[in-house]
């Protein structure tokens, strides 16, 4: 479950400067989403995996 979370949270965080680049239409909705995509990179980070 951490992997597919994580898996999610780097494509978020590739989108939104993806979409900036392309120009696509609702760029800095991307770009929110990119920040809620470094948000669960940091906290996934932070949080301790258990044995």
């Amino acid at each position: 479950m951490r992997t597919a979370i994580m898996i999610l949270a780097i494509c978020l965080f590739i989108a939104g400067p993806a979409a900036k680049v392309y120009g696509l239409d609702h760029a800095n909705i991307y770009m929110i989403a990119s920040g809620i995509g470094l948000l669960m990179i940091t906290g996934l980070g932070f949080i301790k995996k258990k044995d």
